[in-house]
């Protein structure tokens, strides 16, 4: 199944960046550019529902929760049966615990899941890491309290 994926070091420690992670109600205050918001439909607990919706295009999804623990937090949302992905997000230690590798992966399936294999046939691919990698960057501003600069 193709699979995309995009990482970034944070000096703070992993607990840490997954309670600023989980707090999506700030996410407007230190990023705007890819995620417009992700809204808990209920607690963060497996199967419940989340909102997320993206900047770019408006689009709403409600995905179900596959796992929410100290290493890793995983939504799956779809067009059933023509698009599936799952999307982990790890806060992996580093340095005895001290900073985080914050990674961003997606595995996807589905009858037009290969879009987003690696020959980027429609562009899908590049354009998802750019969204993460900013993302990212504005999420480790944010963490390590410089704020976020897509806004």
């Amino acid at each position: 199944m193709p699979t995309i994926q995009s990482s970034i070091d944070i000096a703070a420690p992993p607990a840490v960046v997954r309670e600023k992670f989980l707090d999506f109600a700030t996410l407007p205050t230190y990023h705007t550019t890819f995620f417009h918001s992700i809204t808990p439909l209920g607690p963060l607990i497996p199967p419940k529902k989340i909102r997320v919706e993206f900047s770019a295009t408006g689009q709403k999804m409600d995905a179900v929760i596959n796992e929410n623990t100290p290493e890793a937090f995983t939504w799956t949302g779809s067009i059933p049966l023509l698009f599936t992905g799952t999307h982990t997000f790890e806060f992996s230690p580093m340095e005895n615990g001290t900073r985080t590798r914050f990674i961003q992966r997606e595995v996807f399936g589905g009858l037009f899941g290969f879009l987003m294999g690696g020959r980027d046939w429609v562009g899908f691919v590049g354009k998802t890491v750019r969204g993460w990698e900013g993302f990212n960057s504005d999420f480790r501003g944010w963490c390590e309290g410089q704020g976020g600069s897509g806004l």
